[in-house]
């Protein structure tokens, strides 16, 4: 490819505006092939050149940095580029490599030169750099005339080595294959001896930390314990099993690792489990007051805000405590798993990602430390088996049923629902039109009227005959098994608050514009915008795939809302870029219809449906988009 690339930059350097059929031609391959080629020669060569598409007239070259471009088409000609990474991806994780495995100084002007780049590009690059150290606990120090260098404890460096890419440990090819197999090698006997067991994710991290820290301790960069912690991890099972594979590590490498590595080799395996019973031969993980409690906070998250009641589910609090347990470890020395069913389970579970993603900010807030996706998406996993146990067993409705003509009649309408429904219903409140004032709607889910209520009631209302006929009772049946008011959820977006074509430099001033308009047409709390910074500075709110979710804390409106702010380009949400956010405040005394949060997930989950939104920023584009997501819904639900 790299040879590709640079024919493609001498074509459009000596022409101006090559049509692409001349380009496929020239190269032998479809004009497909060219788009492709342009994309990837932009990428290798940010803030060198890039390479313009004006439509009907052809390519182009546009020339950022002369002297770069200079320089890369020298080294290319030598050959000495094409040992150096090319891609913006490849330049970053070169960089965390070199600036972690050095403790000296260097100057951006000598990386530049020695990745054949322009300054800026590095510049940009360091931008990058920065932020993958600051989720490791490390800084980026400059100081004029010296340059720059990594700033932080031996320990965070190598889990931020080892978290990056494998390939960090040596530069990746056979040697890396080679240590790792004797690594392979003497943590499969350990464990098999001690009869540990550990999942396969973790195994493959452990392996590489365990490389990372062999590599560190030839270079003479052993890790500091205190002797209070060390002692502690003496006592627990894990230091025994971390010191027989720290043995067979010493034989097979000719080194000698202190009790501070072994320890370091146990805190890993303390962190190795996921959601999943004890492998055999194991015992049962030990769960303590602090996790319990952490679970207890998670679920009355969950419910505060999605308003789905888990707090009773012993199967999901034990799956969650038994997962937290290790994963407090791993939160609490920045170490991560990866998830391999990441995108799986965010596409075929939104809303328990959604769930997931909002109750992990109580592990934020627990253990001081930001949770990945991956992690997150293990979360997930365990809401996903609970919510699927409620649709197995939909749960029993409470319902109002409203009579215009005296108590005596409405409790005869109570009476009839009870006899033809009572196998779907918990609660049947009789009430009179006239007593409907004083009724409190906290667990109400329907209200059946056989009279017009002309006032708006905070959950779905059914208008019914007396007696039934056929086609209301095969409604209403229909509807207590588990269908859906389908205009519910809807009513939670107007016209009013859907906001096209906005234009942002930062998330802060986005979410204040969009609140400050929400304000003339909503009754708010006073501390609303306070109340959504403060929650997106628990833990970002980007969903990706271009969306974010931002809402207040607590609830603070007096109605149910949503405000579509679209955006025509993208702006840094911190863990992703968005162009659509919507914001959403739950009303302070009112729970949101049952399949509200349940659309909405699948709607930030839909690409597609994210696209045509933005391609086409009108208010009845959303409204289609929105009742095809509730058409799924209530069709799974049957």
């Amino acid at each position: 490819m790299e040879a590709r690339t640079r024919e493609l930059i001498r074509i459009l350097r000596h022409g101006d505006d090559v049509p692409s059929e001349a380009l496929a031609h020239h190269f032998g391959v479809t004009e497909r092939s060219i788009r492709t080629y342009v994309r990837r020669a932009n990428a290798t060569l940010t803030g060198i050149v890039h390479i313009a598409n004006h439509s009907n007239r052809g390519y182009s070259l546009v020339v950022d940095d002369e002297d770069a471009l200079r320089t890369w088409e020298v080294g290319f000609e030598t050959g000495y580029t094409r040992a150096l990474p090319q891609s913006n991806d490849e330049r970053v994780s070169y960089l965390l490599d070199d600036l972690l495995s050095r403790t000296d100084w260097i100057t951006s002007g000598k990386l530049a030169e020695i990745l054949f780049v322009s300054p800026r590009t590095i510049s940009a690059n360091l931008k990058e750099v920065e932020g993958v150290l600051t989720r490791f606990g490390l800084t980026l120090e400059r100081r004029p005339h010296y340059g720059i260098r990594v700033v932080g404890s031996e320990l965070k460096r190598r889990i931020c080595l080892a978290n990056t890419t494998m390939n960090l440990i040596t530069g990746g090819g056979e040697a890396t294959d080679l240590m790792l197999d004797r690594v392979s090698h003497c943590v499969d006997e350990a464990l098999r001896a001690e009869s540990f067991g550990i999942n396969s994710v973790a195994y493959q991290n452990l392996l590489v930390h365990i490389g990372v820290a062999v590599l560190r301790l030839r270079a003479g960069n052993s890790i500091p314990f205190d002797r209070e912690r060390l002692d502690k991890v003496r006592s627990d099972r894990e230091y025994a099993v971390a010191g027989h594979i720290a043995r067979l590590i010493n034989e097979a490498f000719d080194i000698e690792l202190p009790d501070e590595e072994i320890a370091y080799i146990a805190i890993h395996l303390m962190g190795k489990q996921i959601i999943d019973a004890p492998m055999e031969g194991e015992a049962d993980t030990a769960i303590s007051d602090e996790v319990w409690n952490v679970v207890s906070r998670m679920l009355e998250v969950v419910n505060s805000t999605f308003h789905f009641d888990f707090r009773g589910d012993l199967e999901l609090r034990m799956n969650l405590a038994r997962h937290i347990v290790p994963l407090s470890v791993r939160l609490r020395y920045h170490m991560s798993l990866t998830n391999p069913l990441l995108s799986d389970i965010k596409r075929r579970f939104p809303l328990a990602y959604s769930m997931a993603l909002e109750s992990a900010t109580v592990l934020v807030d627990a253990y001081g430390a930001s949770m990945s996706e991956d992690e997150v998406g293990y979360i997930a996993m365990a809401l996903a088996l609970a919510l699927e146990r409620r649709r197995a067993e939909p749960s029993k409705k409470s319902i109002v049923v409203v009579c215009a003509s005296g108590m005596g009649s409405a409790r005869l309408l109570e009476y009839q629902y009870r006899k033809e429904f009572g196998a779907y219903l918990d609660k049947v409140i009789a009430y009179d039109l006239a007593q409907l004032d004083r009724m409190d709607f906290t667990g109400i889910d329907y209200v059946f009227t056989t009279v017009p209520i002309k006032r708006v009631l905070p959950v779905p209302v059914r208008e019914v005959g007396f007696f039934l006929s056929r086609d209301e009772r095969e409604d209403v049946h229909a509807l207590l098994q588990g269908g859906k008011f389908t205009s519910s959820a809807l009513s939670g977006f107007t016209s009013e608050l859907f906001f096209p074509h906005l234009r942002s430099d930062s998330k802060e001033d986005l979410l204040a514009e969009m609140c400050k308009r929400i304000s003339a047409f909503e009754d708010l709390d006073e501390n609303f915008l306070e109340l959504v910074y403060e929650r997106e500075h628990l833990a970002p709110t980007a969903f990706g795939d271009l969306v974010a979710m931002p809402h207040p804390i607590t609830p603070a409106s007096v109605r149910t809302f949503v405000c579509v702010g679209l955006l025509d380009e993208p702006i840094d949400w911190g863990s992703h870029p968005v162009q659509a956010v919507f914001l959403v405040s739950i009303a302070r005394d009112v729970d949101p219809p049952k399949d509200f949060y349940e659309r909405l997930a699948r709607l930030f989950s839909d690409e597609r449906a994210i696209g045509e939104l933005l391609a086409d920023q009108r208010f009845d584009r959303l409204l289609k988009v929105f009742e095809h997501i509730g058409s799924e819904v209530e069709g799974e639900g049957k």
